[in-house]
This record gives C-alpha cells, sequence and structure tokens, in this order.
C-alpha cells in the first residue's frame, strides 16, 4: 500500500468545508427561517398552530424525524459501504453517486413553492429535509470511514483530525456569515426570503464541487487494503456495542452532541433576540469564536498528543457547559450587548477548538483497537452506529429547542426570551453528562494495546 500524503489527506477534507456550509445551513438557520422571529423580516412560509404530542411544533417535528430516519440509515448504508466489492474501492463509490443528490437537497429545503403558510410547503419543506438527511449519510458514512483506513499512526492521525476539523470550521466560518452576504443582497433589492435563498444557491454550487473533489481524486484502493467484515449487520451491531470503550466514548458524543445542538440551533436567537443586535452582528460574535478556536488548534493537537485525548475532553465539555450556564443565568445583565457578545465568543473558542478536532480521533483510537483485538475491520459499521447515536441526540434536542423557545412568547411571536435562556439551561445540563461519561473512559488500556501491536510491527 502507498504512504499517505499530504495532498491526499487535504483532498479528503476538503468536502467538510462543504460539510460545514450545509450543516450552518440546517442547524444554525432552518429554525430561523421557518420560525422567524419579527426581527427578521421573514414571513412565515410553514403552518406554525401545528403541535405534535402536545409540544412539538411542526419544523420540530420535521426535523426530529429526519434526524431519525438518518439514524437508521446509518448502519444500513455502512454495511453496504463495507461490503461493497467496486474496483473503485469501498468508499468512494458512495462519494461519487451521493454528491450531487446532497447539495441538492439541501438548498431544496428553503425553497418553499408558496409565499405564505401552505399544506405543499409543509409537505415540500418535510420531504426535502428527510431527503437531505438520507443523501448527507450515503456520503459522509463512507467518507467518515475512510480516513482510518488510510491513517493508521495514533499520531498522524491527530494531525489528519486537524487539517478535517480545520476545514469543517472554516466551511463553517464562512456559513457564519450568511447574515452579511443577506444584508448585501437585501441592499440589492432582493427581499429577506430572496436574499436568502440566493446565498444559499451560492453555497450549494461551492459546496457541490469541494464534495466532487475527493471522489474523482483519490484512488482508494492505492491506500488502503480493508479485511472484509465476517458478521452480518446486525449482528455487526451487536459486537460493536460490546466494546465497552465504544459505548462510554458514544454516549459522551451523544450528550455533548445534543448539547451543542441546543446551541446551534439558538444561537441567531441569543444574538438578534436576547442581546437584541442586528443580524449582522452575528458575523462578528461567531467569526471571533471561530478565529480564536482555529488559533488554537495547534495547542490542542500538541496537547492531545502529549498528555491525551480524554482529559482535553473532560475541559473542553467543562468550559462550554459555564458558558452555557451564563447565558441562562445573565443573559439580562446590565452589560454592553456587544461587549456580553464578544466575551461569550471568545469564552467558548476553547471547547470549539476541542469538540472539532478530538471526538473523530478518539472514535479513531477505539475503531483501531478494535481491529487489532477482533482482527476484523468495520470502520463503517463503527462510524454508522456511532452516528446513530449522536444524530438520536440531534433528534432529541430538536424536539425540544421549537417547543423551549416558545416559552414567554406574547401573543403574533414564535419565540420568547423566557424560553431562549432555558435552552442554555438545558444545554449546560447535557454537557454535564457528557463530562460523567468521558471520565470513565480508559484511554490509557487503547493505547497500550495499539502501541504494544504497532512495537510487534502490525500495521493493524
Amino acid at each position: 500500500m502507498k504512504q499517505v500524503t499530504t495532498a491526499t489527506v487535504v483532498a479528503y477534507c476538503i468536502p467538510d468545508f462543504a460539510k460545514g456550509i450545509f450543516g450552518v445551513m440546517v442547524s444554525n438557520y432552518l429554525l430561523y427561517f421557518y420560525q422567524p422571529s419579527v426581527e427578521s423580516g421573514i414571513p412565515t412560509l410553514i403552518t406554525q398552530g401545528i403541535i405534535f404530542f402536545g409540544v412539538l411544533t411542526l419544523i420540530g417535528f420535521v426535523k426530529a424525524i429526519g434526524h431519525v430516519i438518518d439514524a437508521f440509515s446509518d448502519p444500513l448504508i455502512a454495511n453496504m459501504s463495507d461490503k461493497c466489492k467496486s474496483r473503485l474501492g469501498r468508499r468512494i463509490p458512495f462519494l461519487r453517486w451521493s454528491a450531487i443528490p446532497y447539495a441538492a437537497c439541501t438548498f431544496l429545503i428553503f425553497c418553499a413553492p408558496t409565499s405564505r403558510p401552505s399544506l405543499l410547503n409543509n409537505v415540500w419543506v418535510s420531504l426535502f429535509i428527510w431527503f437531505y438527511y438520507l443523501s448527507y449519510t450515503f456520503y459522509m458514512i463512507p467518507h467518515t470511514a475512510l480516513l482510518p483506513e488510510m491513517v493508521t499512526d495514533a499520531k498522524a492521525r491527530v494531525n489528519a483530525y486537524t487539517i478535517n476539523s480545520f476545514m469543517f470550521v472554516t466551511g463553517s466560518a464562512f456559513g457564519y456569515m450568511t447574515p452579511l452576504f443577506v444584508s448585501f443582497a437585501k441592499k440589492a433589492g432582493l427581499s429577506p426570503v430572496q436574499a436568502w435563498r440566493t446565498v444559499f444557491f451560492i453555497y450549494t454550487l461551492v459546496g457541490l464541487v469541494l464534495l466532487l473533489i475527493p471522489a474523482f481524486t483519490i484512488k482508494e484502493t492505492e491506500y488502503v487494503h480493508s479485511v472484509r467484515p465476517t458478521q452480518p449487520l446486525w449482528p455487526s451491531l451487536k459486537r460493536t456495542f460490546r466494546n465497552r470503550h465504544f459505548r462510554l466514548i458514544t454516549c459522551g458524543q451523544l450528550l455533548e452532541g445534543t448539547s451543542m445542538a441546543f446551541f446551534q440551533s439558538c444561537i441567531m436567537y441569543y444574538v438578534v433576540t436576547l442581546l437584541g443586535l442586528p443580524e449582522t452582528a452575528s458575523v462578528v460574535i461567531l467569526g471571533v469564536s471561530i478565529a480564536g478556536s482555529l488559533l488554537m488548534y495547534p495547542l490542542i493537537s500538541h496537547l492531545a498528543r502529549k498528555y491525551g485525548k480524554r482529559s482535553l475532553m473532560l475541559w473542553g465539555c467543562a468550559v462550554f457547559t459555564v458558558a452555557q450556564f451564563i447565558i441562562f443565568l445573565f443573559a439580562d445583565y446590565p452589560v454592553s450587548p456587544w461587549l456580553k457578545g464578544i466575551g461569550l465568543a471568545l469564552f467558548v473558542s476553547f471547547p470549539f477548538a476541542v469538540l472539532n478536532i478530538l471526538p473523530g480521533a478518539l472514535m479513531a483510537d477505539i475503531i483501531q483497537y478494535d481491529t487489532i483485538q477482533t482482527g476484523v475491520n468495520q470502520e463503517g459499521v463503527f462510524s454508522a452506529a456511532r452516528s446513530f447515536i449522536t444524530k438520536m441526540g440531534q433528534s432529541l434536542a430538536m424536539m425540544i429547542v421549537p417547543s423551549l423557545l416558545i416559552i414567554g412568547a406574547v401573543a403574533g411571536e414564535n419565540v420568547g426570551r423566557m424560553g431562549l435562556k432555558v435552552t442554555a439551561l438545558v444545554s449546560g445540563v447535557f454537557c454535564i453528562g457528557s463530562i460523567v461519561c468521558f471520565a470513565m473512559y480508559n484511554e490509557k488500556e487503547v493505547f497500550s494495546v495499539i502501541r504494544s501491536h504497532e512495537t510487534q510491527g502490525g500495521a493493524r
């Protein structure tokens, strides 16, 4: 097998820039677009009065179902990828065929056909949210499984995931600039809805090109020699969850990811409603947090290699928990809104850096540990099992957040100030749970097995 070069790693990581843009569109702006605040100027396009099970709004219900579809499709697609016998490899064929649907569905979510609430709009948004999650899974599950197969050295893997995270974070940062681009479009004469859609269409074209780069430039079979899984899907999944290290890390990521999903869904509301700043202020505030986290990347990578990933995960989750409680307790504190916004942005820079780099690297260590212990290479199934659990957490968040937002809302509005503060409190509680799980993970045992195997001359 050929040695993986830095250029190959970069080509692999480039789609995460697109993933960052698309993720911001769906995680940060979907709720803002379809459950609009008065300040946004966006008209109501889907039915707001529908409540499911007594608590769930329409957009919360639809997005939650999307996460469930996504989660249950993960192991099926992973197993298909693990068993793929294409001459191109097990992962690359999926990247080639799913890139266009993934990009197209992301944009079409925001293209509800009528200009007022209607059954047609409700159905349109529902279907394309669900298609988005399915096409995302077809691309990202094989893509995620490919990196641990190509990069087998634990230290090199941290560097690879640092590049991977850098692409994702810079893509997210670009997505966070959306309100600025939307403002320019509005000044050019477009309505708020037209402005948002125009910006999203440009994102879609850029993202599609990036998704196609590794699909047509990486020759998977030159870098990967994979052991075929010897068990059917469900026995493989059961065996995966018998791995104690996997259970702890996945549970921790479930809770941490749910906490982060709360924050991402509400960030625009925090800026516009809690702080009383214009939409474009979110560009500055999020830009400060992203820039701060990127500056910490070399330090995080160095500390992870020197002291291990577990301790940094604990600190990252602890700081993020404190940040959520600050929002809950001090949102109304009589200090300049800009000072509060910038201060919070700087404070969350550290957990952003940690939680963007290390979870994937932690899971890759566990996958390698399991392969050494069992002799069976199942990156796809491990990635899918992890994705299944974390996406169920995101589904839970999207069930809860829209319902919390309406707490304290006055008649005729969709968002209440007290509801926003409660979302931060609940987010912090979830993150405390993740600290407990990460604290129980035995990183020394995992590294001991990997180092012993490498000393004996085995690549895997």
